[in-house]
Order: structure tokens, then C-alpha cells, then sequence
């Protein structure tokens, strides 16, 4: 599949200037990699925020991040986790 820029939505009943929760995000991603302009997080989960771009491409996102400018990001997986991929920390 290949990476969708995310125009700026316009403003609609319980939207203000863009910004989406995380679960609007997440339904818009889908099994993917999105650039979160303006992120908010409560007890350090991301609630919500402005979804600038996403790409099921983790490469292709990381480099639309490298050309974002002057602005607080997020970079976040959409995604279901495998649950028998082991990580470490």
C-alpha cells in the first residue's frame, strides 16, 4: 500500500482545527505508521492530537517526520501488536 498525506480536515461538529482522537486516528490508519501533530497524552497514553500523515511504510513515514518542522510530534504505531513478538527495553 502506499503512503497517504492526510489533507487538514475541515472543522465539523466536535472537531476543533484538526484535531482527532486517538481512536479517529487509529480508524483512519489502520495497520500502520502515523505523524501526530500536537499530541496529547494523559498518564502517558496518547489521547489525541492532529494526524498530519501515515504509510503502512515505517521508512516512508519515518522520512515525511524528517521533514516536519517547528512542532511537537508523535510518531506512533497503529496498528494490533503481534502478541508473540517479544521486545526489549
Amino acid at each position: 500500500m502506499e503512503a497517504v498525506a492526510i489533507k487538514k480536515p475541515k472543522i465539523k461538529a466536535g472537531r476543533q482545527n484538526g484535531v482527532l482522537t486517538y481512536r479517529q486516528i487509529r480508524n483512519r490508519v489502520g495497520n500502520g505508521w502515523a505523524i501526530i501533530k500536537n499530541p496529547v497524552r494523559e498518564k502517558g497514553i496518547l489521547t489525541h492530537g492532529e494526524l498530519l500523515y501515515h504509510s503502512n511504510d515505517r521508512k516512508q513515514a519515518l522520512d515525511e517526520l524528517g521533514k516536519c518542522k517547528n512542532g511537537h510530534f508523535a510518531f506512533q504505531f497503529c496498528g494490533k501488536i503481534d502478541p508473540n513478538i517479544v521486545f526489549i527495553l
